[in-house]
């Protein structure tokens, strides 16, 4: 027994701990190598394929493919609108995950649907809807300029507008703070409910292999670990400096970071819905979001109410940009590289991030009991209300 101990102990770390992983590489490399149930499969192949962006450009279309089956897909013809096309596709059998941009010359007109439906080489059909067609901006510096505007007026300018309430926040009393701040609580978790609604949409338009519900919850859960790391940060620096837990600014830096994270999917929606024709950004829809976010300005300062000091204005700045910037970059995402795996993955983010920072201020009121207490309660259900309203606007 001595002796056995003592050889482990001389075996090298780097040995044991790889030993098991090249045995399992191998034995996964001897499964594919003979392949011992392949005879026993005597069925067609399983084919699928997901069409991930469709670019549509002056006579012609472009679609961005994925092999969403297990099997290799041969795409042998294509039609759209029940007529047979030419194409072009680099390699027209696609492996396992693999992907390719299929290019066919067609005068689409603008505002009509379109219905393509590739052949594969067993004869399957595979069908994609475009309910009306739309040119694809391109991405110059002129569509990037507008991108970005539209990011400023429903995003940063609306937060850095909410930001200015905190001068009356510092007049007001307790019984108000509690208000504001669970009102906080409410608008936060109506977001939290719409991340969570539109990242779950998009995980059924991902490719299966990629398992959309997989990427919202590795987004989710991946948010809440690092804000949770943040906040550790955060109150390790507080108690080395003066001893205490995470409130006040740092708690309005969680805010404003978990509202950016939302923003962020926010922006990557309009945008690829402006991209693909979905939506036509009216000045009354754009008024409901400018509106809708404005309330996120006050959601960050309301823990700065109670504050002794008052931040400086770079502390300020700095909030409008971490919450509303993250606008302009997903509609620019959304606009030019939309594709529904990583979107749910943002939208997986933005929900684990908001989710977090709602429990953060749920536990700073009053030891958690502030949300049950009169005000507290009725600021949650007219935070919800409100974001309710607001967002009839943009609907």
């Amino acid at each position: 027994m001595a002796t056995a101990t003592a050889r482990s102990q001389r075996l090298p770390t780097w040995l044991a701990a790889t030993a098991p992983l090249a045995l399992i590489l191998l034995l996964g490399g001897l499964f594919l190598a003979f392949n011992p149930i392949g005879g026993l499969r005597e069925v067609p192949p399983v084919e699928a394929i997901a069409f991930e962006r469709t670019v549509l450009e002056e006579d012609s279309i472009a679609l961005h493919l994925r092999n969403d089956g297990p099997d290799p897909v041969t795409v042998a013809q294509v039609l759209v609108n029940d007529t047979y096309w030419n194409f072009s596709l680099p390699d027209r059998t696609l492996g396992r995950l693999e992907s390719g941009t299929l290019r066919v010359d067609y005068p689409w007109d603008e505002g009509l649907p379109l219905n393509i439906t590739l052949v594969t080489s067993t004869g399957l059909t595979i069908e994609h809807d475009i309910e009306a067609a739309a040119l694809t901006p391109a991405a110059d510096a002129s569509t990037l300029g507008v991108y970005a505007l539209l990011g400023l007026y429903i995003g940063v300018v609306p937060v850095a507008i909410g930001l200015l309430w905190f001068p009356a926040l510092r007049r007001v009393g307790k019984r108000w703070l509690d208000f504001f701040l669970a009102f906080t609580v409410g608008l936060l978790v109506f977001l939290l409910v719409d991340a969570v609604g539109e990242g779950l949409e998009l995980s059924a338009s991902a490719p299966a292999a990629l398992n959309g519900l997989g990427l919202f919850a590795i987004g989710a859960f991946g948010a809440v670990a690092a804000l949770l790391a943040l906040e550790s940060f955060l109150r390790s620096r507080r108690e080395a400096a003066h001893g205490g837990s995470v409130t006040g600014l740092a708690l309005a830096y969680l805010i404003s970071t978990g509202i950016g994270l939302h923003n962020l999917g926010e922006g990557l929606a309009v945008g690829a819905a402006l991209a693909s024709g979905e939506i036509a950004l009216g000045t009354f829809l754009v008024l409901g979001f400018a509106l809708h976010n404005t309330t996120e300005g006050l959601a960050i300062v309301s823990p700065l109410g109670s504050a002794r000091n008052r931040p400086s204005l770079w502390h300020f700045v700095a909030f409008g940009a971490i919450a509303g910037i993250p606008t302009v970059l997903g509609a620019w995402a959304g606009g030019f590289a939309f594709n529904p795996a990583w979107g749910t993955l943002a939208f997986g983010v933005a929900a684990g991030a908001v989710a977090q920072v709602c429990w953060q201020i749920g536990r700073s009121m009053d030891r958690g009991k502030g949300l049950v207490a009169g005000w507290g309660a009725a600021g949650f259900v007219v935070g919800l209300l409100f974001m309710y309203a607001t967002g009839l606007l943009t609907a």
